[in-house]
């Protein structure tokens, strides 16, 4: 038994010595190895260490929860009283269930240690492609990184998962400057699990830092119109996939009833071509999920299968408080299938909209509604991009969007997390000065 183990079976023993009728807990070691660039130029190389234990009990229905970031046995044993003392003054709640069915799995995902040599070797690389490829791209900040961690969930109904865990990942905050002129900033993320290839050929990263490399000279929009939004993956999950899952199937909207989704299982609410899933573990993920938080086995599921709501996106809590069925999964790895068209063949059949690559705006109403600035965007017209655009606003509602697809892309960001296309949507308001 190694020292994570040690501590989390103490933690077990010593909370049921203290009175609780449950308890689990997550006991994780990680380090990261980290190059930072700033303005182009690396600021700064470090490694760092951290520790992190995560205690929950049950005691007569009441939940306590605590965390800390010290493995020594008196911070721990503290942590365990703190638990059973938020325990006892928290209200009962028989909707609280965790898993009581015994396991123990033991596993590997993505890439434990970290090559730093290769890791210097591709951030060096990937500075140099964007000098030569991208020359009016200016790299605001990237970190490069080596993430790994392993971990011990236990509980007093004997599941036990024991993963250690690793990955390579590079975030990019840039703009293009030429000059006085500067374009907006954008970010591009990847994580992978071997750099067996130059960084800036995977996910978007070479796409994205061309089109934003062409916003240098934006024209505001004139008037306003009703037409095409073409959502760019990041665009995409910050709109809809955003309020999808925050305003119409999670825990909170189906448990409070503001989700106007709430009496539409088994029924259309979306384009017969779009499904959703979201994915535990698989090829296109680097690091998957084998536990929920409350310790059932992770897997697949589809939340939208060919248009249809399938099923909510519920932990075991919130299926007993509403009455549907748990989630197989809580990663957030979500998986939308490619359409048949490219990016290129569905801008040539709109007749005048906007390309998005991303979106600011407020929180989404209960209803789906929303409005915002589309950000790095472009004006699509007669099938073609004519210009990067200032300031522009849309506005829509993302029920309607979902009933409202023109064409979903074949092109795919996969980023080590996710696999999403671009999407058009018919019937968006765009708006100028």
């Amino acid at each position: 038994m190694n020292d994570l183990e040690n501590l989390a079976e103490y933690i077990i023993v010593e909370a049921k010595a203290q009175g609780a009728d449950y308890v689990h807990c997550v006991v994780r070691e990680s380090e990261k190895k980290e190059f930072n660039v700033d303005g182009g130029k690396f600021s700064l190389m470090r490694t760092l260490f951290d520790r992190d234990v995560a205690i929950t009990v049950l005691k007569e229905g009441r939940k306590g929860s605590v965390h800390v970031n010290r493995f020594d046995e008196g911070s721990v044993y503290d942590a365990i009283g703190e638990c059973i003392a938020a325990s006892e003054s928290a209200e009962p709640d028989a909707a609280w269930q965790f898993c009581d069915e015994p396991s123990e799995q033991t596993y590997v995902q993505g890439t434990p240690t970290c090559d730093t040599e290769k890791l210097f070797f591709r951030t060096k690389e990937l500075l140099e492609n964007i000098k030569e490829r991208h020359p009016k791209i200016l790299v605001e900040q990237m970190i490069a990184s080596h993430d790994s961690y392993r971990s011990v969930y236990l509980n007093s109904n004997c599941v036990f998962y024991h993963p250690t865990a690793g990955a390579y990942n590079f975030s990019l905050m840039y703009s293009a400057h030429d000059g006085e002129k500067s374009s907006s900033f954008f970010g591009s993320d990847v994580t992978l699990a071997k750099l067996d290839k130059p960084v800036i050929e995977c996910a978007l990263i070479d796409r994205e830092l061309s089109e934003i490399e062409k916003q240098l000279d934006p024209e505001p929009l004139d008037g306003k119109f009703t037409g095409t939004v073409l959502l760019a993956p990041a665009a995409l999950s910050e709109i809809v996939l955003g309020t999808v899952f925050g305003n119409f199937v999670s825990d909170s909207s189906l448990i409070e009833g503001t989700s106007i989704w709430k009496d539409k299982l088994g029924e259309k609410v979306a384009d017969d071509r779009l499904s959703i899933t979201l994915k535990a573990r698989g090829d296109d993920i680097v690091i998957g999920s084998r536990v929920t938080g409350e310790g059932y086995p992770a897997e697949d599921f589809d939340l939208i299968r060919d248009g249809k709501l399938v099923s909510f996106d519920l932990s075991q809590y919130g299926a007993n408080k509403t009455g549907f069925q748990r989630a197989g999964c809580s990663s957030g790895n979500i998986f939308i299938p490619a359409g048949e068209k490219s990016l290129e063949e569905i801008i040539a059949g709109i007749e005048r909209g906007v390309l998005v690559m991303r979106f600011s705006g407020g929180e989404p109403a209960p209803s789906g509604e929303f409005s915002g600035v589309a950000k790095n965007s472009f004006l699509i017209e007669n099938g073609k991009i004519t210009n990067a655009l200032a300031e522009t606003m849309i506005s829509g509602c993302v029920p309607d969007m979902l009933n409202n697809i023109r064409e979903i892309s074949s092109d795919l960001l996969k980023d080590g997390s996710v696999s999403l296309p671009y999407i058009a949507f018919d019937g968006v308001t765009i708006s100028g000065k």
